[in-house]
């Protein structure tokens, strides 16, 4: 059979789907926006201490903190004094390839480097969403 079990007058139809080209790319703005989350241990001495207590562990009296009141704590000027937020990462990318293109080999030392990494891990984006304008 010539007519490669097509419907009949249909093989050379353009608008059949296997006669069909894909579209010609178009250019469309996107708004792109996500929720980025890091959960990380950051220290804070910016709190009201409360007392300590003795709790028995089964071997011995511990000392235990209580009541410590956290409730005008700076969180998000500890987070920023101790770790890197997604943007000022990406200004730091931004700025190393820059460098890169222009021949350069950004000039940081070992330990900057592994804050950068350290900085880099444990985000999670928790929503993202993208659509057209």
């Amino acid at each position: 059979m010539s007519s490669g079990y097509y419907p009949a007058g249909a093989e050379n139809d353009p608008r059949a789907p296997w006669n069909e080209s894909d579209p010609e790319p178009v250019s469309c703005e996107v708004d792109y926006s996500c929720t980025l989350r890091r959960i990380a241990i950051i220290e804070t001495s910016d709190y009201i201490p409360g007392g300590m207590d003795k709790e028995w562990d089964g071997e011995s009296y511990v000392a235990v903190r209580e009541d410590d009141d956290f409730s005008d704590t700076d969180w998000m000027g500890g987070f920023k004094d101790t770790w890197r937020t997604p943007l000022e990462l990406i200004e730091e990318l931004r700025k190393i390839a820059e460098e890169l293109l222009k021949g350069k080999v950004p000039e940081n030392s070992t330990s900057y480097w592994q804050n950068v990494i350290a900085d880099c891990k444990d985000w999670t984006i928790d929503d993202e969403e993208a659509e057209a304008i």
